[in-house]
């Protein structure tokens, strides 16, 4: 499965059940073509994402970088997501516990997955 628009397929993949219990904003900088910086807030259930706009846009609660090559690698199951973060692929910025809740909400049923 090749991933062309990885905001789209994180829209795609969301479970809103497996969210009806997070309110967190999310800063994903997703660098390379096809990538940029969006903002994400999931809110008991659902989820906004909308283009990143510095000054415009709140502070997030939890930043996460990779480049779109390393996101396709981790939503297609070639790489985890703890060993993009634990190798530096990805980073995470603020609370990893914030992070860690995107697993079964993006990434259910896919094993070893953090994001």
């Amino acid at each position: 499965m090749l991933v062309t628009d990885p905001i789209s397929e994180l829209k795609r993949r969301f479970n809103s059940a497996a969210a009806k219990n997070v309110s967190a904003t999310y800063l994903f900088q997703i660098s390379g073509d096809g990538g940029g910086n969006f903002f994400a807030k999931i809110d008991k259930g659902t989820l906004d994402v909308v283009p990143f706009e510095a000054g415009k846009t709140p502070e997030a609660d939890c930043k996460i970088s990779v480049t779109v090559d390393d996101l396709q690698a981790i939503m297609t199951g070639k790489m985890s997501a703890m060993t993009a973060a634990l190798s530096g692929i990805l980073a995470v910025e603020g609370s990893l516990g914030l992070a860690m809740q995107l697993v079964p909400i993006f990434f259910e049923g896919q094993s070893n997955s953090l994001f």
